[in-house]
C-alpha cells in the first residue's frame, strides 16, 4: 500500500502551455489519439495491453511525462495502479493506494467529477502518495473511467506532469472522451470473456449430455447383444415364456449385465426393479441375506450373482422392502444358463415368498420361549408362597396355599386370553372380589332390600403389562385375603370400594385406592406378616410403585401408585422375605 505524504514543493507561478501550439492543432492532435485508440482497442484483446497503449497515448496527447490507470478494487478500499508510462518499476501492478478520505482518488470516485491539480504545492484538498512525491509529480488531472449498465466504475484515468500546469476545458473534455472510450473497451472485454466463458460452460454441459448419451447408447448396444445371446440359445425353448408366466413361484432368466430378460408377475412383484440387486448400485442395500450359519452375504455372494460366475446357490433367505412396503421374507436360489461354447449366458433365478413361514417360525419361537419363561416364574412365585406361608394347621396352609396359587392361576388364565400381551384391571380385581361383587342375601347388612354388594369397582378400563399382572395380582388377593379374614369382608355391614385412574402426564401412573368401611374395629398393629411383605414386595420392587396403607377408625385405607410402563414382559419374582416393608 502506498504511503501517503504531505505535499512540500516550493510554490512558484505556473507556466502556460506551448501558447505558439494553436488551439486547433491540440484539438487535431487530441482527436488523432481517439482515433489511435479506438483502433487499437477494437483490434486487441488484453486489457493490460489496452490500458498500456491508453495510458502511452494519453501522455503523448497531453505532453505529460506520466499516466496511468488506477483500477478500484471493490470490496477492499483501495485502487491498485492497473497500468502506466513512465513509472519506475516496482509500481505499475504493484502499488496500491488506500482510499481515505484525504486522497485524490476518493475524491473523485465520490464526487464523479474530474479532479485537476495546477500545483501539488498549493494544495490543501487532499495528501499525495508517496510514489508520486517520490517521482515529482508537481500537477495532474484525473477523471473517472466509468462502467456500463449501472456498474460501479472501473478506475481512473490520470495524467500527471512533474512541473506546475494548467490543464483547460479542453484537455478534461478530452480526457473524459479518452476514458470513455477505455471503459468500452473494458466492458467489450468483459462482455468477450463472459461469452467465451458461458461458450465453454456450453460446450462442456454439451459434451457431457453427448457422453451420457453414447454410455446410453452402449449399454443398450451391449444389452441387445445378450438379449439375442440368451434367445439365441433358448430358441429351442420356444414355450419357455408360456412356462415361466404361469409359475406359481417367482421364476426369471437373467441376462449376463443382471437385467432381467424374462420375468413372471410373482417375480417382478418379489423383486419390485429391473435388475436382480447385486448389480443395481444404490438398491443392493435393501436386500439382507443370510447364510446356513445366519451369516450376513454380501451382493456379490447373491445367488444371481453367483449363477452368473457359474456357481449353483440354492434356497438363501433374504429380507428385504420394496420402497415404503414392510420388509418381507423371500428364498431365492439361482442357476447358470450355459451357451452352446458352454459360457455363462444368462442365469435362472427362483424367488419363493416365504414371509409367513418365516413369521410363524419367529412366533413359535418367541411362544416357546415365553412358555418357558412363564412357567420359571411360576414356579419361582409357588416355592416362595410355599417356603414363607405359616399356618397353625395343615388346613390353613393348604388354605392360604391354594389361594395364593389361584390368584396367580387367574392372572395366567388372563394373560393367555389376550395372547400374553396384557391383563385387564377390573377383570383380574372381579376374580378376586366376585362372590362380594353381587347384592347382599335378606336379610344380611343394613341394606332393607337386600340387594347391595359388599364390594364396589370404579374406574376406566386399564391393561396391565404383561410383566405386571402376575404381581399386581399378588398384591391385590393379599389385600382381599386380608380383607376377608380381619377387615371389611369378614362382616355383613362391611364394605369395600376399590376406585382407580390413570395419570397420564405423569407417565401412565396407576392409583388405585383400596377403601373398606364398616368391618370390625382395627386390632393393635403386629409384626408384618407374609401377606404384608407380599404386597409392598410385589408393588415396590417388582412394579417399582409405592404402597401407603392408613387405619382409619371405618377401616383399612390402602394406596397403589404403580407406573405402567415400567414394568417389562419379563419381570420375575422378587422374594418378598426379602422385601422392604414401609408399613411394619
Amino acid at each position: 500500500m502506498a504511503e501517503v505524504l504531505a505535499v512540500a514543493h516550493p510554490t512558484g507561478d505556473l507556466p502556460l502551455r506551448n501558447r505558439h501550439v494553436s488551439e486547433r492543432d491540440e484539438l487535431l492532435r487530441q482527436q488523432t489519439v481517439l482515433a489511435r485508440f479506438g483502433e487499437f482497442a477494437l483490434k486487441a484483446e488484453d486489457i493490460d495491453a489496452i490500458l498500456t497503449e491508453a495510458c502511452r497515448l494519453v501522455g503523448e496527447a497531453l505532453g505529460t511525462d506520466l499516466a496511468k490507470v488506477m483500477e478500484h478494487e471493490h470490496g477492499h478500499d483501495r485502487m491498485l495502479v492497473r497500468a502506466g508510462v513512465g513509472w519506475k518499476p516496482g509500481v505499475v501492478g504493484q502499488v496500491r493506494v488506500g482510499l481515505r478520505d484525504d486522497a485524490a482518488e476518493f475524491l473523485a470516485l465520490t464526487s464523479e467529477e474530474p479532479v485537476i491539480t495546477t500545483d501539488t504545492a498549493r494544495e490543501d484538498r487532499f495528501r499525495l502518495p508517496r510514489f508520486l512525491v517520490d517521482h515529482g509529480v508537481r500537477a495532474f488531472v484525473n477523471v473517472l473511467i466509468l462502467g456500463a449498465d449501472s456498474r460501479p466504475p472501473f478506475g481512473v484515468l490520470e495524467v500527471d506532469s512533474v512541473t506546475p500546469r494548467e490543464f483547460l476545458e479542453s484537455d478534461v473534455a478530452f480526457l473524459r472522451s479518452y476514458a470513455n472510450l477505455i471503459g468500452g473497451a473494458i466492458e467489450r472485454l468483459r462482455a468477450i470473456a463472459a461469452l467465451r466463458a458461458s461458450n465453454q460452460e456450453l460446450e462442456r454441459r454439451v459434451e457431457e449430455r453427448t457422453s451420457e448419451l453414447r454410455r446410453a447408447n452402449d449399454r443398450l448396444k451391449q444389452a441387445a447383444r445378450e438379449r439375442d445371446q440368451v434367445q439365441a440359445s433358448l430358441r429351442e425353448a420356444a414355450g419357455m415364456q408360456t412356462v415361466v408366466e404361469h409359475l406359481p413361484i417367482g421364476a426369471a432368466l437373467i441376462a449376463p449385465s443382471g437385467e432381467v430378460i424374462i420375468g413372471n408377475p410373482e417375480f417382478r412383484r418379489l423383486l419390485g426393479r429391473p435388475r436382480i440387486p447385486s448389480v443395481d448400485k444404490g438398491h443392493d442395500t435393501a436386500w439382507v441375506g443370510f447364510d446356513a450359519e445366519g451369516q450376513r452375504i454380501q451382493p456379490r455372494d447373491f445367488p444371481g450373482a453367483r449363477a452368473l460366475r457359474g456357481e449353483v446357490t440354492l434356497g438363501v433367505d433374504f429380507l428385504h422392502a420394496i420402497d415404503d412396503q414392510p420388509a418381507r421374507w423371500c428364498r431365492v436360489s439361482g442357476v447358470p444358463v450355459h451357451g452352446p461354447d458352454k459360457r455363462v449366458i444368462g442365469a435362472l433365478v427362483v424367488m419363493i415368498d416365504v414371509d409367513d413361514e418365516h413369521r410363524a417360525h419367529e412366533r413359535q419361537a418367541l411362544l416357546t420361549r415365553e412358555v418357558d419363561h412363564r412357567a420359571k416364574n411360576m414356579l419361582a412365585v409357588v416355592q416362595a408362597a410355599l417356603r414363607l406361608t405359616r399356618a397353625e394347621t395343615i388346613d390353613s396352609f393348604v388354605q392360604a396355599i391354594e389361594g395364593r396359587i389361584a390368584a396367580l392361576a387367574r392372572a395366567q388364565t388372563l394373560l393367555a386370553a389376550d395372547r400374553w400381551s396384557g391383563a385387564d384391571l377390573r377383570n383380574l380385581i372381579q376374580g378376586e372380589l366376585g362372590p362380594f361383587l353381587v347384592g347382599a342375601a335378606p336379610g344380611e347388612g343394613t341394606d332393607p332390600a337386600g340387594m347391595a354388594p359388599h364390594a364396589v369397582l370404579s374406574g376406566d378400563r386399564v391393561v396391565l403389562p404383561a410383566g405386571a399382572a402376575q404381581p399386581f395380582s399378588m398384591a391385590i388377593h393379599e389385600l382381599a385375603t386380608n380383607a376377608i379374614k380381619y377387615g371389611a369382608l369378614s362382616s355383613p355391614t362391611g364394605r369395600l370400594a376399590v376406585t382407580w385412574t390413570v395419570d397420564r402426564p405423569a407417565g401412565h401412573l396407576l392409583r388405585l385406592r383400596w377403601a373398606e368401611t364398616g368391618g370390625p374395629p382395627a386390632a393393635p398393629r403386629r409384626k408384618p406378616g407374609f401377606g404384608s411383605r407380599v404386597l409392598h414386595g410385589t408393588v415396590q420392587d417388582q412394579l417399582g410403585g409405592r404402597v401407603t396403607m392408613a387405619w382409619e377408625a371405618e377401616g383399612l385405607v390402602c394406596d397403589l401408585e404403580i407406573p405402567l410402563r415400567r414394568a417389562a414382559p419379563d419381570a420375575t419374582w422378587a422374594d418378598p422375605l426379602h422385601s422392604p416393608d414401609p408399613a411394619g
